[in-house]
């Protein structure tokens, strides 16, 4: 097995493990939901080799999300104008989830509610504004100031906030 297929494979479980967690915080509610029932699947000595506690999730969940986003803008060519490729990796960003446009909105209330939870976004936001901002950074040139691509992704990602409230 080569160490790219272990990779993804690790990335894949990882993944599986926050839409898990995810769905259950929605369904049960973040405190009524145990490590061992996310970790159904697999036992929980898994769940913490990949996450080292429960509200560690959330950072998965946010950057898996982020990845996604990142990957839907790399299919566009920086010659192609800012607002469009935005407009299309937020739209893509924002399509509902299954067949209940309320599920990310929801996931974003139950965010906000949940003290234990809602720190570890914000830091994974952070985060994320900065990897948008280099994701963006081939559509400015060098007379541009060096914080707009930062500027731009903290005022995208503060536009779906907006959305999802």
């Amino acid at each position: 097995m080569t160490s790219g297929l272990i990779e993804r494979n690790k990335q894949r479980t990882r993944r599986e493990l926050a839409e898990a967690a995810a769905r259950l915080f929605l369904e049960r509610g973040y405190p009524a939901t145990t490590v061992q029932d996310i970790a159904d699947d697999v036992s929980p000595r898994t769940f913490f080799r990949y996450f080292p506690c429960k509200e560690d999730v959330i950072t998965a969940i946010a950057s898996t999300t982020m990845d996604d986003a990142l990957d839907h803008l790399a299919g566009h060519d920086e010659r192609e104008s800012l607002r469009s490729a935005l407009t299309a990796m937020l739209a893509a960003s924002l399509a509902p989830v299954g067949d209940d446009p309320g599920t990310a909105r929801a996931f974003q209330f139950m965010l906000r509610n949940t003290p234990a939870l809602r720190g570890r976004w914000l830091e994974e936001q952070r985060r994320n504004r900065d990897r948008l901002a280099e994701a963006l950074a081939p559509w400015f040139g060098e007379h541009d100031h060096p914080l707009t691509p930062h500027l731009v992704a903290g005022a995208a990602l503060l536009a779906v906030d907006e959305v999802m409230t």
